[in-house]
């Protein structure tokens, strides 16, 4: 999972770019196994029939 995030709050942040400064976002890539990423939602459980087959990859 890859995301920007900024350092500054929300708020300051929308009076800074109004203002014209350019505001640094750093981007956060997370990498989780299968079950944790369910767990987390990052990825949801699809049922059998929605999943990719093995023979449609190539």
């Amino acid at each position: 999972m890859t995301k920007p995030v900024s350092l500054l709050e929300p708020q300051l942040a929308k009076d800074l770019m109004k203002q014209g400064a350019q505001i640094y976002r750093r981007v956060v890539t997370k990498n989780y196994c299968v079950k944790c990423a369910i767990s987390k939602r990052v990825v949801k459980v699809r049922a059998k029939d929605e999943r990719r087959h093995a023979e449609s990859l190539s």
